[in-house]
């Protein structure tokens, strides 16, 4: 049972911090650039997530997996965007 409650806190916490991002990457679609935010952020966001990735994938651990794929996907949107963005 106890171990039922640590996979669902697990699939709501991957579910949570991936999702945080999609609000973003949808506005830096929808407008075309990234507006107020720093290189920095940018590139850390997706530094991290794709190092977290490669960090989980020989544990294939499924809830991390979707987690920090959705974050690396968001989070090549937002660097698209930020670095590229759409000509008006």
């Amino acid at each position: 049972m106890l171990e039922f409650i640590i996979d669902i806190c697990g699939w709501i916490g991957a579910l949570s911090y991936s999702i945080y991002s999609i609000p973003q990457a949808t506005s830096a679609i929808h407008l075309g650039y990234t507006q107020g935010l720093s290189s920095g952020m940018v590139i850390l966001l997706f530094g991290g997530a794709s190092c977290s990735l490669i960090y989980i994938l020989p544990d294939t651990s499924t809830p991390l997996f979707y987690n920090f794929g959705l974050s690396l996907i968001s989070a090549t949107t937002i660097l698209r965007y930020h670095f590229w963005p759409r000509k008006k």
